[in-house]
């Protein structure tokens, strides 16, 4: 107990120690720019959240920036891993190239899709003319379209990560099982389906669990891309709190925005991580 106990208290001062600062900080009223201090006014915060339009659009916006983005990482993810465990010519470089988004800076990222879709400038534009087609519109000036290049940049920048542990599980998989579909006259689509998918449900049930608390690592690509615009329409929970925090000088307020998103994610996902930590603890004793 004496030798775990500091990396106990360091845990403990780095993750749940600023949890409880921010919940108390929540319950005042506290304005920087007077010289009058905190005012304890217990949970009104907390009620004027669900009397705030822009805090229920930024929860609308916030479910749509998880599951979408997360849903096509899987899918994308999956289908990559499968291709790259082909022994194919050139899949030795392909595991290197698609590996690339994920090591860039996510501000670099969201500044990559910003050059990429300038209006008449950027590659977007220039692919287009290769088709014929004249792509010059602006599309983050349009709420729907805005939306569209924030999610496109972060499955872009999340499903090399997922591809490379759905590959790591699939090559775990012995070769007999995939061999003796094959022999039964399974074709390639039939041998994932019904062997790959069944044996990594638990690996792909973990990665997006932690996908999807990840998921909101997208404020920079926001803050670089659209600024939480067009009218709001990519202004996620996070972002929220960062405008009254930063801009607004509510504190007690972007305090109540985070904590509140970080009690209702722990409760949605709880279920879902005490159940792979048990099946951790089950594999470790077996």
């Amino acid at each position: 107990m004496t030798l775990i106990l500091p990396t106990f208290l360091t845990l403990v001062a780095i993750t749940v120690l600023p949890i409880l600062i921010t919940f108390g900080i929540s319950l005042f009223y506290i304005k920087l720019t007077s010289a009058a201090g905190p005012v304890f006014i217990g949970l009104e915060n907390y009620f004027e959240l669900f009397t705030d339009d822009r805090f229920l659009n930024s929860l609308v916006v916030t479910v749509e920036l998880i599951f979408i983005p997360v849903a096509l990482q899987i899918v994308i993810g999956l289908l990559l891993a499968m291709i790259l465990k082909e022994k194919l010519p050139g899949m030795g470089w392909m595991r290197i190239a698609f590996l690339l988004p994920a090591v860039i800076p996510p501000a670099v990222s969201g500044l990559v899709w910003k050059l990429f879709i300038v209006p008449g400038a950027g590659g977007l534009t220039y692919g287009a003319s290769l088709f014929g087609m004249d792509l010059s519109l602006d599309l983050l000036s349009m709420p729907s379209s805005a939306l569209a290049v924030v999610v496109a940049t972060s499955v872009w920048v999340g499903t090399p990560f997922v591809a490379l542990l759905m590959l790591s599980a699939l090559e775990s998989i012995g070769e007999e099982q995939y061999e003796a579909a094959r022999i039964d006259g399974a074709n390639w689509f039939q041998r994932h389906w019904y062997i790959s998918v069944p044996e990594m449900l638990p690996v792909i049930v973990t990665v997006t669990v932690f996908r999807i608390l990840e998921a909101l690592a997208i404020f920079p690509i926001i803050f670089v891309l659209t600024g939480g615009g067009p009218a709001g329409s990519t202004e996620p929970i996070n972002y929220y709190a960062y405008v009254n925090g930063f801009e607004y000088l509510r504190v007690d307020y972007a305090a109540t925005i985070i904590f509140f998103f970080f009690v209702a994610m722990m409760g949605a996902t709880a279920p879902f991580l005490i159940n792979i930590a048990r099946r951790e603890g089950r594999e470790a004793r077996s």
